[in-house]
């Protein structure tokens, strides 16, 4: 049987790229937004390669619409091999002139999210005795920079999520990795202060999602448990 997998934040960027490789490698693809409209693109597109997908409109923070995902999901396929912790906010702003509102959406983004999503999958995966949960971090989770004291936050406890994560459930034959993305060249990025000045030099969301397909493709007995992927040339 095909591979099923869980992307969340799919309706574009990374995620988006994501799907469409694991289309285009014959999964079965979950896709999980906030933007309904978005989503029913990215289901049309992902139709030319043959594969039936199914989209889920919700926040990533609610714990009862991550549930709801992971039940319709098993319903649907009787199993998830791949868990993508995608979905992620950026607000870069000094610390003095943040706001505890925007620190909040950020940890409810970043990190509810994927605890949300890998609490309600890691049970069937722990079942069947296999599966991969792949978190997109970023190279702001190993390091700092003004402005990111809200977001490289987040980062950061993601890194040590997934890291401990790891530990506990590869006894279960269970894989976690943690992806950590420089430059992308992608929404979130262009609508903050972070903008490249020259954006054809910094990483494409496909070359994020090549990344995200080596790791899955591994013989079940080797894991990367943590990839770091930059612009060669940024500048």
């Amino acid at each position: 049987m095909a591979q099923v997998s869980i992307i969340t934040g799919a309706s574009r960027g990374i995620g988006k790229a994501i799907a469409k490789k694991f289309a285009s490698e014959n999964h079965y693809t979950v896709l999980v937004g906030r933007n309904e409209n978005l989503l029913k693109e990215v289901q049309s597109e992902l139709k030319s390669f043959g594969k039936e997908n199914l989209y889920f409109v919700g926040d990533v923070a609610d714990p009862n619409f991550a549930k709801k995902c992971v039940e319709l999901t098993l319903e649907k396929y009787g199993k998830i091999d791949h868990l993508i912790n995608n979905a992620g906010i950026l607000i870069v702003k000094k610390f003095i002139d943040s706001d505890l509102s925007e620190f909040q959406e950020q940890i409810n983004t970043n990190l509810i999210g994927v605890y949300n999503f890998t609490k309600a999958a890691l049970p069937s995966m722990i079942e069947k005795k296999s599966g991969s949960i792949i978190n997109i971090s970023s190279l702001a989770g190993k390091n700092t920079f003004v402005g990111g004291t809200m977001y490289a936050a987040t980062k950061h406890a993601l890194m040590a999520f997934s890291g401990c994560l790891m530990l506990e459930v590869r006894e279960h034959n269970i894989r976690v990795a943690v992806v950590c993305p420089g430059s992308v060249a992608t929404d979130m990025i262009f609508q903050s202060s972070m903008a490249p000045a020259n954006p054809d030099k910094i990483l494409d969301p496909s070359d994020v999602a090549e990344i995200v397909s080596t790791i899955i493709k591994l013989p079940a007995r080797a894991l990367m448990s943590e990839v770091e992927i930059r612009p060669t040339n940024p500048k």
